[in-house]
C-alpha cells in the first residue's frame, strides 16, 4: 500500500512538471532582427531565448534601433520567434554553416549575400569593431566548427522534448527502486559492508540499516541516460554522460567511506573538488559572475573563476551530506531543489539541463520508496555527495548558460544546506573553539528532533525511534517549499534574490535560538495521536528560561 501512494506522488509529480515544461514553453522567445543592407547583403540576428514576449520585443527593439543607427539605408524586420525551425536551431548550434556567421554573447549572426568575399568581409569586420570596443564577438567561416565558450548548445524544449523527459524520470525511477529492492532483499549476505549501525552523535535509527542508496541513485541515472542515447536526436546524450563522468570521483569517495568508514572529511571534500574540476574540463562548468559590482571583474581571471567554482560545487556537496540525517530529509530536499531547476530549465528553452535535473529527480525518488518513511536504507556519503555534486553542477550550468539567470537564484534554493553548513562552522569554531569537521548533535535538523519531536513523542519507548526519525523530514520540506517557489517567479531579479538570502538567514537563526533556549513556537509541537489536540500551552510557556542548555551554545544565548 505504501509503494502505491509513492506511485501516486511521483505521477503526480511528473504531471506538474509536464504541465509546467509545456505552459512555459509557450513563453520562451527567441529576437530576431532580419537586415536587408544595400548590395544584396542580408544579416540576421538570433538571440537566446528570453522568458517572455516583453523582453523578447525589449531585446529586438534595441537590436533594431542599434542597426538603423549605423545603416539609415537598410530594411529592418524584427521579430519574436516562438519556435526555431532546422537551419535557425543549427545557426544557435556549434554545427558548420554554409555561410560566415558571428557568434555574439548571447546569440548569433548569418551574413548572406551572393558575393561569398563580401559576406566574410562583413563578418570579419563586425568581429573588428566588436573588439575594438571591447565586445566578444567572434566571426567564423562557412562550413567550420563554431564552439560555443561552453562545451553544451543550447537545445529549446518542446512538447516532445517534455514528454520525452518524463519518460527518461520514470525510468530513473523505476531503475532506481528496483535496485533498491535488490539491496533490501539481499542486505544480510553483505552486512560487514553496507550496514550502518547505531553509534555516534549523528545516529537515529533503530537497527542496523544499509547505507549504500547512492547505488541506486547512480543506477537510475545510468538507465535515464541509456534512454537518451535513443533520443539523442533531442538531447544531448554526450553531454549527460560527460556529467555522470565527472560526478564520479565525489560518488566514489563517498561509496569508499560508506564501505570502509575510513575516508575522512577532508579527503571527499577534495574528491568532490576534482570532480568540480572534470565539470570545468568537460562541460565548461565555470562561474563567470555574482552580480556583485566589483566582485565581478576578479571572475575575468580565469584562474580565479576555476578556483572559485571548484571550491564552491565542494562545499555545496559537503553540504548535502551534512543535512542528510534522518529518513527522507536529503532525498525530499533534492527532489523539491531538482523540481525547481526544471521549472526554469523549461522557461530559458534549456533542454539538456531540464533532462539533467528530471533524471535525477527521478532516480532520488526511486530511493526514497525505500528510505521513507521506514528508513530501510540510506543514502549514505556516496549518495549525498552524487546527489549534492549534481544540484551544485546544475547550478553552475545554469547561471553560465544563461545569462538572464542570477546567480543568486541558485544560492536562494539552495539557502538551506549552505547556511546549515557555514552556521555549523561559526558554532564550532568560533564558539567551541573545536575543528570545523568534528561530528556534533547540534544541526538545526538534529534540534528539531531534540525540542519537537522526540521531547513529546513516545520519548522513553524505543520502539518508537524510526517513527520519530520520520517526523523530522517533514518541517524542513516545508520550510524548503516557502523559501523555494517564490524565487520561480523572479529568477532574473539579483536585488530581490539577495533578499530572500538574507530572509532565509534571519528565519534560520531565529528558530535556531527558539529551539537551542527551549521556546520552541507551540505551533511547530508535534505530538503522538493519542495526545495531538492536547497542546499543553501553560507547561511550555512556564518551561524555566535558565534551564541548562548545551555547553556549546551557551555563547548563543540572548
Amino acid at each position: 500500500m505504501r509503494k502505491s501512494v509513492w506511485f501516486a506522488i511521483a505521477a503526480l509529480a511528473a504531471g506538474l512538471a509536464a504541465t509546467a515544461a509545456l505552459y512555459f514553453h509557450a513563453r520562451v522567445f527567441y529576437p530576431y532582427v532580419a537586415v536587408d543592407a544595400p548590395g544584396g547583403m542580408r544579416l540576421e540576428f538570433l538571440r537566446n531565448a528570453r522568458a517572455g514576449v516583453a523582453a523578447c520585443r525589449a531585446a529586438a527593439d534595441t537590436l533594431a534601433t542599434a542597426v538603423t543607427t549605423t545603416c539609415g539605408e537598410c530594411g529592418i524586420e524584427p521579430a519574436c520567434l516562438t519556435r526555431l525551425d532546422a537551419r535557425q536551431a543549427r545557426l544557435l548550434s556549434e554545427k558548420p554553416v554554409p555561410f560566415p556567421s558571428a557568434r555574439l554573447a548571447d546569440g548569433m549572426i548569418a551574413f548572406r549575400s551572393p558575393d561569398a568575399a563580401a559576406a566574410l568581409a562583413a563578418c570579419r569586420e563586425t568581429e573588428r569593431r566588436s573588439a575594438a570596443s571591447g565586445g566578444r564577438t567572434t566571426c567564423y567561416y562557412p562550413d567550420t566548427a563554431r564552439p560555443i565558450a561552453l562545451a553544451l548548445e543550447h537545445q529549446p524544449v518542446d512538447v516532445s522534448s517534455a514528454i520525452a523527459a518524463l519518460l527518461i524520470l520514470a525510468l530513473g525511477a523505476f531503475a532506481a527502486m528496483f535496485a533498491g529492492h535488490l539491496v533490501v532483499r539481499n542486505d544480510p549476505a553483505y552486512a560487514r559492508w553496507i550496514y550502518d549501525v547505531d553509534a555516534g552523535p549523528q545516529k537515529f535509527h533503530a537497527r542496523p540499516t544499509p547505507r549504500i542508496g547512492g547505488l541506486c541513485v547512480l543506477a537510475g541515472l545510468i538507465v535515464g541516460g541509456s534512454a537518451l542515447w535513443a533520443l539523442e536526436q533531442r538531447f544531448d546524450a554526450d553531454a549527460f554522460g560527460l556529467l555522470v563522468l565527472a560526478a564520479l570521483p565525489a560518488f566514489v569517495a563517498g561509496l569508499l567511506e560508506d564501505l570502509t568508514k575510513r575516508v575522512g572529511v577532508r579527503d571527499r571534500l577534495v574528491w568532490t573538488m576534482l570532480a568540480a574540476a572534470a565539470g570545468v574540463w568537460l562541460l565548461g562548468a565555470t562561474l563567470r559572475r555574482l552580480d556583485i559590482p566589483g566582485v565581478d571583474a576578479l571572475f575575468l581571471w580565469a584562474p580565479f573563476a576555476v578556483a572559485f567554482t571548484v571550491f564552491a560545487v565542494g562545499g555545496v556537496a559537503n553540504s548535502i551530506n551534512i543535512v542528510d540525517g534522518y529518513n527522507g530529509l536529503a532525498g525530499g530536499y533534492a527532489v523539491i531543489v531538482l523540481a525547481a531547476f526544471a521549472f526554469v530549465s523549461a522557461q530559458v528553452g534549456d533542454s539538456f539541463l531540464m533532462v539533467s535535473a528530471l533524471a535525477m529527480l527521478g532516480a532520488v525518488l526511486g530511493f526514497l520508496v525505500w528510505n521513507y518513511p521506514n528508513g530501510r536504507m540510506f543514502l549514505g556519503d556516496g549518495g549525498a555527495y552524487l546527489v549534492g555534486f549534481w544540484l551544485a553542477e546544475i547550478s553552475v550550468l545554469l547561471v553560465a548558460r544563461h545569462p538572464e539567470v542570477s546567480p543568486w537564484f541558485p544560492v536562494a534554493l539552495l539557502s538551506y544546506p549552505i547556511f546549515e553548513t557555514l552556521w555549523s562552522m561559526y558554532r564550532r569554531k568560533l564558539v567551541r573553539g573545536e575543528s570545523p569537521g568534528r561530528a556534533d548533535a547540534f544541526h538545526l535538523h538534529q534540534l528539531i528532533y531534540m525540542r519537537l519531536v522526540k521531547t513529546f513523542v513516545g520519548a522513553a519507548d524505543p520502539g518508537l525511534l524510526t517513527r520519530r526519525n520520520s517526523m523530522v523530514a517533514p518541517y524542513l520540506w516545508a520550510m524548503t517549499l516557502i523559501f523555494a517557489v517564490p524565487p520561480l517567479f523572479f529568477w532574473n531579479n539579483t536585488p530581490g534574490l539577495f533578499a530572500w538570502c538574507l530572509g532565509f538567514a534571519a528565519v534560520y537563526v531565529w528558530l535556531y535560538r527558539r529551539l537551542v533556549t527551549w521556546q520552541a513556537p507551540v505551533w511547530l509541537i508535534r505530538h503522538d495521536r493519542r495526545t495531538r489536540f492536547r497542546y499543553i500551552w501553560p507547561f511550555i510557556r512556564r518551561r524555566p528560561r535558565n534551564r541548562a542548555i548545551p555547553a556549546d551554545m551557551a555563547g548563543q544565548r540572548n
